[in-house]
């Protein structure tokens, strides 16, 4: 049995973030699961996981909140083993409709926000030598397509910082990695999923492409797995002794895909874009915007 560590969890109400909360609580180690409203969903999330899991509110985009959750875990357990920055959401819409706080909303959240949690960790990490900063990415992080510019821009700030966190803090005995799962069955591709403000009100020329690719989306969306796999990598990240990767892509989608990508010159990766099934995603964007230009 590994040794018990100390996480903290961000994004814990759903998702990849619950999936791993109750892993890491099944092997035996002490789970700071946080989210931003404790009162709605932490009686969901606390069901069954015994004493070793502390529901805690935090909110990535209020360095307040991230800084008090920090020191009640060092005042109650002493030491901070790893941090997993998993909260985000995904923002849907064309590059032209988004507006400047709707795509400041999205960075704040999926990219300063685990900058934020990460620089409230790391003194306790460098001071102890050790700890591990795992940070949730996704195949968007490193590929991109019509509608998903906000998300995969941020994706790809992510990974970017994440590199150069990793190359700062390796002295010090600190690992970061990214996670980088393909689509799965979440609440991210469905309920949880947020659309630019002209697609919600009906504003937007790319209304027609754009609902014919979250159709599509969410139609391939509902035959992938749940996030089960994902919050068990995590847990095997959390306890693993070996040094971690850089990236680690998860799912059978994840490595065909990545792997199509840095095989494809920009040429080839946009042209199969545009001429891949066009009932799905992301053909469905590029067939409906034809019908569109051909019926104007």
């Amino acid at each position: 049995m590994a040794t018990p560590q100390v996480v903290i969890l961000t994004g814990t109400s759903s998702g990849f973030g619950a999936a791993a909360a109750r892993e890491l609580t099944v092997r035996g180690h002490t789970v700071i699961a946080t989210m931003r409203d404790p009162d709605q969903d932490g009686p969901t999330i606390s069901q069954s996981m015994g004493d070793n899991l502390e529901v805690h509110r935090l909110d990535v985009t209020d360095r307040a909140s991230i800084d008090a959750v920090v020191a009640t875990t060092l005042e109650r357990h002493g030491r901070v083993d790893a941090l997993v920055n998993n909260a985000a959401y995904l923002l849907l819409g064309a590059v032209e409709d988004l507006a400047e706080d709707e795509l400041a909303s999205q960075l704040d959240t999926n990219v300063i926000g685990p900058v934020r949690t990460a620089q409230a960790v790391l003194p306790t990490m460098r001071e102890q030598r050790q700890g591990k900063i795992i940070n949730i990415s996704s195949v968007a992080g490193r590929m991109t397509g019509p509608a998903f510019g906000a998300y995969c821009g941020s994706k790809w700030a992510l990974e970017a910082m994440s590199e150069a966190l990793r190359f700062e803090v390796s002295p010090w005995g600190v690992e970061v990695v990214l996670v980088e799962p393909g689509t799965q069955h979440t609440g991210a591709q469905f309920d949880n999923m947020s659309l630019v403000r002209a697609l919600r009100e009906g504003n937007s020329p790319y209304e027609a492409p754009c609902n014919a690719l979250i159709a599509g989306h969410q139609k391939y969306a509902a035959n992938r797995p749940g996030p089960r796999t994902v919050g068990s990598t995590i847990a095997d990240l959390v306890e693993t002794v070996d040094p971690l990767p850089l990236r680690l892509p998860i799912g059978d989608e994840a490595a065909l895909i990545l792997g199509m990508r840095a095989r494809m010159s920009d040429e080839e990766f946009e042209e199969a874009l545009q001429t891949m099934d066009n009932d799905g995603f992301p053909g469905a964007y590029f067939k409906a915007a034809r019908q569109e230009n051909h019926a104007s």
